[in-house]
């Protein structure tokens, strides 16, 4: 009977030291404002790229990355053969992604009424263009070393003359 009663104090002590130290019952709780600011797209983090780009300083590089991608966007509207019914001389502004892979997608293009009346398919043709952009090296979030989807605007003039 006695080694029951000290079986059973032991365990009791046992259960108590395990749930005393147990670390399962504590929670850390991390503010929004500080999820944010972590988030928050710094100088130091690393914006998209291409491997010709990267020996380029910071600016430069950002130059270069935009000027492969509208060189490609030339070509693929130029290669489009689009003929505008009327004279156009209007901006047009895209909103790009770049996601984790570095692969493009066109998530806005905003294109004025004119130029869309002008120009139908140009949407299409600009989704088809962002779409088939060589893959670049994605955007990296240098204070956790993590690739991110980055998203950025993209003027794009529009000028054209209808064919008499």
């Amino acid at each position: 009977m006695e080694t029951k009663k000290n079986i059973t104090l032991l365990l009791v002590t046992f259960l108590v030291i395990l749930l005393s130290s147990c670390e399962l019952f504590e929670s850390t709780t991390v503010s929004s404002k500080e999820i944010k600011k972590a988030s928050s797209w710094s100088k130091k983090d690393q914006a998209p790229s291409y491997p010709e780009c990267e020996s380029l300083k910071k600016g430069d590089q950002i130059e270069c990355f935009q000027n492969i991608i509208s060189e490609h966007l030339m070509i693929t509207i130029s290669d489009a053969n689009m003929v505008a019914s009327t004279p156009l001389d209007e901006k047009v502004i895209l909103t790009l992604k770049v996601d984790k892979k570095g692969a493009f997608s066109l998530v806005e293009a905003q294109i004025p009424n004119t130029v869309l009346e002008a120009l139908p398919y140009l949407e299409s043709t600009l989704n088809d263009a962002v779409f088939n952009l060589p893959e670049a090296l994605p955007g990296t979030k240098t204070n956790v070393g993590v690739y991110v989807d980055t998203q950025f605007t993209l003027p794009v003039q529009i000028r054209a003359q209808p064919v008499e």
